[in-house]
């Protein structure tokens, strides 16, 4: 926002002028009142002035607002050019992307395979407890179901029960009757007091509710009222451990209703890459300096959004370039009408980065097991695919057959 300036720096160069800015911006008829108040922190202390959180909706905004939508048509248009399976094979690889990035910037240590075993397990409705089994659960619900609204307090310590809890250490389980009873602090590597969340249970409880009330309104844009709530959850801070997972989940769960559902899974990766910048513009609204204000939070949160869609907007368009040119190299090698169908499958699999056991070949393409057996095995033959695990059994295409496939012309 090169022309909209914090509050705070206003007031570095005149005070008096500061007082002014504010009361101008928080009267403003562009101006969205939370109805939701935050004692801004001053050497690690919340002040007993607390200040209505706002945004201003300036012109920015509305224009970050505006590419992100069309963003979000552009990833939805795009996936309608990718098979069934290659979308699924590509949500499993942005969701892998996705966990491991807000365990990341939690400091929980985490495997791509463990995500991926933890994906198969919940898929395949296996008994087998997988670790992050239940953070994959949330993830894939935003995929595969309707939205629902997060309407009650409680709502919110269940999703902590099925993300988070089985990864919390002994000393941080909660102690209240839904959240934590005693104080938290933020710290950062040097000790320094960043943060205090809400002092006790009873304020908890009762700025949640003020927290669901302000994301489930239909009086502010989507996008802005989302992203303000997303700084009020982490203001509050309910938990010992595990609100920035919490938090960030229920942004993607929002997120997911209005936008695509690849730009809503990615929230956490596009923070994890531009981590700095979230954490200034969290320590930006928390400044007594800027009375409240969270509009340059919400511009940088929008902004975080924007570049992170670009990025799937490129690498889908690759993709879906690579997917026209397999289809073409294909249809020139040998084999019968089940053979290349089997071959385009593997080729996705390849593409998205997610190989296929055979009896997700076997669902995909409606044969019998003897048949899939008998066309793997030619392939397998002719050397366009070769084993890659036993017992279940993993195929894919081989080096030669990706390289064709990449030197191919486009068009």
């Amino acid at each position: 926002m090169k022309k909209y300036k914090a509050l705070r720096i206003i007031r570095y160069d005149n005070p008096e002028k500061a007082k002014n800015e504010y009361e101008k911006r928080i009267n403003d008829y562009c101006t969205y009142k939370t109805n939701v108040k935050i004692h801004p922190i001053l050497r690690g202390l919340r002040q007993s002035q607390a200040y209505e959180l706002f945004v201003v909706n300036n012109t920015e905004l509305d224009m970050m607002q505006e590419t992100i939508e069309e963003n979000a048509a552009k990833i939805n248009s795009m996936l309608t050019k990718v098979p069934g399976v290659g979308e699924e094979q590509y949500f499993h690889n942005v969701l892998i992307e996705e966990i491991q990035s807000t365990n990341e910037i939690e400091g929980v240590r985490s495997t791509r395979k463990e995500i991926d075993d933890a994906i198969i397990s919940v898929q395949n409705k296996k008994a087998k407890n997988e670790r992050f089994s239940g953070i994959v659960k949330s993830y894939l619900s935003l995929f595969y179901d309707d939205f629902s609204p997060i309407n009650e307090v409680k709502e919110i310590r269940s999703i902590y029960n099925q993300m988070v809890e089985g990864e919390i250490d002994e000393e941080d389980k909660l102690d209240g009757d839904l959240f934590r009873a005693g104080e938290v602090l933020i710290q950062s590597n040097t000790n320094e007091i960043l943060h205090r969340g809400d002092i006790n249970e009873s304020t908890i409880k009762n700025n949640l509710a003020l927290f669901l009330d302000l994301i489930n309104s239909e009086n502010y844009p989507y996008l802005i009222k989302i992203m303000i709530g997303h700084y009020y959850f982490e203001y509050i801070h309910p938990f010992y451990d595990g609100n920035g997972r919490v938090g960030r989940y229920i942004t993607c769960k929002y997120l997911a209703q209005k936008l695509d559902p690849l730009t809503a899974i990615s929230f956490s990766y596009m923070i994890s890459s531009r981590k700095n910048k979230y954490y200034e513009a969290f320590t930006e609204t928390s400044d007594p300096n800027n009375y409240g204000e969270g509009t340059m939070f919400v511009f940088q949160m929008l902004k975080i959004v924007s570049e992170g869609q670009k990025r799937l907007i490129e690498d889908l368009a690759e993709k879906i370039e690579l997917l026209n040119k397999a289809n073409t190299v294909i249809d020139e090698l040998k084999g019968n009408g089940l053979d290349k169908r089997i071959l385009f499958l593997l080729a996705q699999s390849w593409l998205f980065e997610k190989p296929l056991f055979d009896s997700e070949i076997s669902d995909t393409v409606k044969e019998s097991r003897y048949m899939i057996r008998k066309s793997l095995t030619t392939l397998t033959e002719l050397k366009y695919i070769e084993k890659i695990e036993k017992r279940p059994s993993r195929y894919r295409i081989t080096k030669e057959i990706q390289q064709r496939i990449i030197d191919a012309p486009v068009g």
